[in-house]
């Protein structure tokens, strides 16, 4: 059983002509860009990818935080290079790219690497591995990477099949998702796995949910 955890897509206009507070809020990102702060540089990079149409600027100053590091700019790398967004598409740059983001504290990253494994994407499938990634990812408390981990425990793949951690991944996850249909579907399975659980179980698992708290998002060494 599977559960598609759909992330809404929106639509941002591309500003024909740029507003004076807009303008101030570029300069003021680009000072700092340009004396090397990786976090203006990324921010700058959004604002002229999202703001403006120029896209190739925009991915210059991502690359220039990405290099130096930054997870949010090495996230968003992979993804230009995953979907082919302003760059061509590159599984092998995508997962390149991901990983130093996973590395470097990013969950999403860590969750991304997980799904690279698990659908073979530049790298053989490797069910054992994606768990071991998703498990980062859900560590971090990355919604989509518990959804996977919850999945992994519930059919045994990858992992023993256990129903206690399949219902806590699945609680956590349902937690924040933000759909209604998709928070009823994780419920659902999270009852699934209390069914096929002793009542002794079922309230081990929830109170290992009541005491969870994200791991952090630290460099993986």
């Amino acid at each position: 059983m599977c559960v598609a955890i759909v992330a809404a897509t929106f639509s941002i206009p591309v500003i024909a002509q740029i507003e004076p507070d807009v303008e101030s809020a570029l300069a003021a990102a680009r000072a700092k860009a340009t004396a090397g702060d990786a976090v203006a540089q990324f921010s700058l990079g959004a604002m002229l990818y999202y703001g403006t149409p120029d896209t190739a600027r925009a991915i210059e100053w991502f690359r220039k935080a990405a290099l130096q590091g930054y997870a949010a700019a090495e996230f968003q790398m992979g993804q230009l290079h995953d979907f082919g967004f302003g760059l061509v598409q590159d599984d092998a740059q995508a997962l390149g790219w991901y990983r130093k983001a996973a590395a470097h504290g990013s969950a999403a990253g860590q969750r991304v690497v997980g799904d690279f494994y698990k659908h073979g994407r530049a790298v053989t499938a490797d069910a054992v591995e994606a768990a071991r990634w998703y498990r980062r990812g859900a560590d971090g408390d990355d919604l989509r990477a518990q959804f996977e981990l919850g999945q992994l425990y519930f059919d045994g793949t990858g992992v023993i099949r256990d129903y206690a951690s399949a219902y806590v991944w699945f609680t956590l996850a349902s937690g924040q998702t933000p759909l209604i249909d998709n928070r009823k579907q994780l419920i659902e399975l999270r009852n699934i796995a209390a069914a096929r659980m002793t009542p002794e179980q079922v309230a081990d698992a929830a109170r290992r949910v009541a005491a969870w708290k994200p791991q952090g998002t630290g460099q993986i060494r």
